[in-house]
């Protein structure tokens, strides 16, 4: 027709401005708008490949001896096809969609049951990877060597495996040839066998597919065979449970006599138990009563060592206290207040500072009955302790005495050095009966 001269005068469907026939630089024959094209035809909107698509969809059609007619809309505008294919007899119609561009699962659902609605069966062919694949009639189809081949959407169903796997690469015109003849059909894959393989190592879940007859009656055959093996296998199940379960009693009535067995057993113990610590509670009793006989025994005596030993102290302290008594009695209150201004006058010079106290309870024993001396608060010395009670004196404290002779008492064989001792000149008029 491009050939033709005169041109042939023709017409868009879509705007009815011109159009002239073209070919392309790779041969593909289209009608091309004339100069000075409305912007707003339907067409113009349509893809390159879009149209290429449309194109091997009709030429298929035709191919297989049925009519094809391009963008055929419905009596009452409700669907529009990119090609409607009408057989010889015109008893049935196919609407083969080109789709491209992305649309929901429902949406295609909704367009597909506008064609059911007037009759027509309906396969939609995309040469994306669509997520309504399965959903609808559709397949997917690729260019393979200049021949447009369905990849996707056809399966065979392989009995041995009991699984669906997709039809190898069938050209365009063969898969359209065998759904315009019914020798595939599209058919909704029982619930067990959704899922497909797509090709070695790789499976998709599908609702439905293309299939023939025989792949659908070998699905039927497997699921009735899987079914009854599935009933045989419960049975088996079933009498194993019963089997198990009658073994499960039986062991219950052993481990009942078993039980009832060692009860008896563990009676018995229980019983010698009982009399060995009966036994060993009157042993025990027997050995308390014992131990607290001698415990009380060696308490009495602890109490009379006790008593002794106090007793002993007792005397050793009025022993103490008499020389004590004697040992204060040689020296005159006015003698003792001359020695406290003495130690008030050495603390000075050697600490330089006044701080000074005397205890005021005055001879005590806890300082070997002498006076106590604080500096700052702190205890520095003992006045005049008594000879015989030396003993009683905290360590490294200062020791005063009124000169040497009642520094010599106070050194002797005790517990005190001649480094811890301070003596004055003070006359001994006072302490004759010392010597």
């Amino acid at each position: 027709m491009h050939k033709v001269r005169p041109r042939i005068a023709l017409r868009c469907r879509e705007c009815g401005h011109g159009v002239h026939a073209k070919v392309s630089p790779r041969g593909l024959r289209y009608f091309a708008h004339d100069p000075g094209r409305p912007p707003d035809c339907a067409w113009l909107n349509e893809s390159l490949e879009h149209h290429q698509l449309k194109l091997a969809l009709a030429t298929a059609v035709r191919a297989t001896g049925w009519g094809a007619e391009l963008e055929v809309t419905g009596p009452d505008g409700a669907w529009r096809a990119d090609v409607l294919a009408t057989s010889p007899d015109g008893t049935r119609r196919i609407a083969w969609e080109a789709q491209l561009s992305p649309i929901t699962d429902d949406d295609i659902r909704h367009r597909t049951l506008r064609y059911q609605a007037d009759d027509v069966e309906v396969c939609w062919v995309s040469p994306t990877w669509p997520p309504w694949l399965g959903v609808v009639p559709s397949v997917r189809v690729a260019e393979d060597a200049d021949v447009v081949v369905v990849v996707d959407g056809a399966a065979d169903f392989y009995f041995k495996v009991g699984s669906w796997g997709m039809t190898r690469r069938l050209a365009l015109v063969e898969f359209i040839r065998r759904v315009q003849d019914e020798t595939v059909v599209f058919h909704e894959v029982l619930p067990r066998y959704r899922r497909i393989r797509v090709n070695a190592g790789s499976y998709s879940r599908r609702r439905a597919l293309w299939a023939t007859p025989a792949s659908i009656d070998a699905e039927e055959r497997h699921e009735v065979m899987r079914q009854r093996q599935e009933a045989w296998k419960q049975r088996q199940q079933a009498e194993a449970k019963a089997r198990q379960q009658a073994a499960e009693r039986q062991r219950e009535i052993e481990r009942e006599a078993e039980r009832a067995r060692l009860e008896k057993q563990r009676e018995q113990q229980r019983a010698e138990q009982q009399r060995q610590w009966a036994i060993r509670a009157e042993r025990d009793r027997l050995r308390r009563e014992e131990d607290e006989r001698q415990r009380q025994a060696a308490e009495r005596e602890r109490l009379a060592a006790a008593q002794a030993a106090e007793q002993e102290r007792l005397r050793l302290e009025r022993i103490e206290a008499a020389a004590s008594h004697r040992w204060h009695a040689e020296v005159s209150e006015t003698r003792q207040h001359e020695l406290c201004d003495k130690v008030t006058e050495h603390v000075w010079l050697k600490e330089r500072t006044k701080t000074i106290s005397f205890a005021a309870a005055g001879p005590t024993i806890e300082f070997a009955f002498g006076t106590a001396v604080y500096v700052r608060n702190r205890l520095y010395g003992v006045l005049r302790p008594s000879p015989s009670s030396l003993h009683r004196l905290p360590r490294d404290v200062v020791i005063f005495a009124l000169n040497a002779r009642e520094a010599a008492l106070l050194v002797g064989p005790g517990p005190v050095s001649a480094e811890r001792v301070v003596f004055f000149d003070f006359p001994e008029a006072e302490q004759l009966s010392l010597m």
